[in-house]
């Protein structure tokens, strides 16, 4: 994947400040994956370094891809009965997402 940058590490975790818990950080860290996760400030706890330029980026990713997800009449509304059939047009729209974005996505 060009798109992403080198300094991304498949052992990271990024996440929302809802996760900001230490039994999450504390599983995360004996997993060795690095957790990514800004500190909610209303929980009143000393803020901890993480890398906010990938944070944005990885949010935006997810939000852009959330975006175009719902595009797909078919899966906002949700008409199929099985939940297999469900997943095969998330299967199809997440390709077509792909060829159709490609590697924009990650910028």
């Amino acid at each position: 994947m060009a798109g992403i940058s080198a300094n991304l590490s498949a052992f990271q975790l990024y996440a929302d400040a809802a996760y900001d818990t230490e039994e999450i950080r504390n599983n995360l860290s004996s997993m060795g994956i690095e957790p990514n996760i800004p500190v909610d400030p209303r929980r009143g706890r000393e803020p901890r370094p993480y890398n906010v330029d990938a944070y944005r980026r990885m949010r935006s990713a997810v939000e852009r891809f959330y975006a175009w997800i719902k595009s797909f009449r078919r899966i906002t509304v949700r008409y199929e009965r099985l939940a297999t059939t469900y997943k095969a047009l998330i299967n199809i729209a997440c390709t077509t997402i792909h060829l159709r974005y490609g590697n924009r996505i990650w910028r």
